[in-house]
């Protein structure tokens, strides 16, 4: 199994290169479309558009090549990542409120993860059969759709969860008193359906041609009736934007900058006290953790919030120039690499996650199925300065047993 799933992304990673970028001479029917210019207005593209276009197209050759195995390899991390943050956030003996919302950011992020994969792969393969394009051409913008809708309901959970715990801190009997795990359920999903909606003007705007092939190695995409509508284009360009970047990246700044205020007083204040004292006085759950979380939120996303901007502004006016081409891929590789920025702030943040994750057995067994016989894997989870060595048995994969060693360190 490995050695099959090894040979299939092998395949893939060489057609970057053997696959090489392709032109189709567009037509009057339809505007060869990437999925960073899906906001773009629909006009119809002259000769010299073209010609541009493919000189471009020749110039980014290699650029769009690593977008293609970077994206595979963040899609698979972020998959793989979020299931273990599931998984362990599964045998939490309390969930709180804080733990709702990031239950739904792992959610959100294992969606895009598999939407970004899919995509990818998509883009690489519908040159393959005819079935594979048919049904490349009728997955490829419902999963776009997808995509952002997961990537809405993110932003506005990492609001929530900006504004929640900034709440907690200022506030601390009123939030025990207004706010409830049940609220924090509610939210997330009105969030997502809030995302479902927004998401779906691009399957509705946007399809895949019969047939074709276009440049950058992107299925050949044209504007539907709906999406020829100028105004309603505009409509989902700004309803996107105000809900996907404007309103959540400005609430969570201020509510980030308020909450490191209120840190700091506090800190300033602890100093002046006796240690008893100090010891008695507690913060809110996850506070840590949630400010790394929403602080990396924001510088990934800002690229791409700068490219709606900049299409809601100038349209496509920017496009075809080189430098504005590789911001662009840029700026979708770090919304990408947000999604497996969870797994990572809770390894080194989250004390009770590192601690459940060493103790969920089926997290050992879903290891453990991935090991060759006998072999021992190492895991310095630096929770209590242990240093812990698992040990594994091919006989049916089981657990054979766990030495705790604490070496300090």
């Amino acid at each position: 199994m490995r050695m099959n799933l090894a040979a299939f992304y092998t395949v893939l990673f060489l057609s970057a290169h053997f696959h090489p970028l392709q032109m189709l001479e567009t037509t009057s029917s339809y505007i060869a479309e990437t999925t960073q210019s899906a906001t773009s207005e629909p006009v119809q593209p002259s000769v010299d558009v073209r010609a541009a276009r493919e000189r471009m197209a020749a110039q980014l050759a290699t650029l769009v090549n690593i977008d293609f195995v970077v994206t595979l390899i963040l899609g698979s991390l972020a998959i793989f990542g979020n299931i273990i943050i599931l998984i362990v956030t599964a045998h939490y003996k309390c969930i709180g409120i804080a733990e709702v919302y990031m239950v739904g950011l792992a959610v959100c992020d294992l969606s895009i993860g598999i939407s970004t994969s899919w995509r990818a792969l998509a883009d690489r393969v519908y040159t393959w059969s005819a079935g594979v394009y048919g049904f490349c051409a009728l997955t490829y913008w419902p999963v776009g759709g997808v995509e952002i809708a997961a990537s809405t309901t993110a932003s506005l959970i990492a609001m929530a969860l900006s504004i929640d715990r900034c709440f907690a801190l200022r506030f601390p009997i009123k939030h025990s008193e207004l706010s409830s795990v049940r609220k924090a359920k509610i939210i997330t999903v009105v969030s997502g359906l809030i995302s479902i909606i927004i998401g779906l003007n691009y399957p509705l705007r946007l399809t895949i041609i019969e047939e074709g092939i276009s440049f950058l190695n992107i299925m050949p995409t044209k504007y539907t009736s709906l999406g020829e509508d100028a105004v309603f284009s505009k409509l989902c360009r700004y309803i996107e934007f105000f809900f996907r970047f404007a309103i959540p990246l400005s609430t969570m700044t201020f509510a980030n900058t308020w909450t490191m205020a209120i840190i700091h007083k506090s800190d300033q204040f602890r100093k002046k006290i006796d240690k008893e004292a100090r010891s008695t006085m507690n913060t809110p759950k996850c506070l840590t953790m949630t400010i790394g979380l929403v602080i990396i939120f924001i510088i990934t996303q800002m690229l791409k919030a700068a490219f709606l901007l900049d299409q809601m502004i100038f349209h496509s006016a920017h496009r075809g120039i080189k430098a504005f081409e590789i911001f662009i891929i840029v700026g979708n590789l770090m919304t990408k690499f947000n999604s497996i920025v969870n797994i990572m702030v809770y390894l080194l943040l989250n004390t009770e996650f590192r601690r459940t994750l060493l103790k969920t057995e089926q997290t050992v067994y879903m290891l453990a199925g991935c090991l060759s016989p006998y072999d021992i894997t190492i895991s310095q989870m630096f929770s209590k300065r242990q240093f812990v060595v698992y040990f594994y048995s091919e006989e049916g994969c089981g657990f054979n047993g766990v030495n705790d060693c604490s070496i300090d360190y």
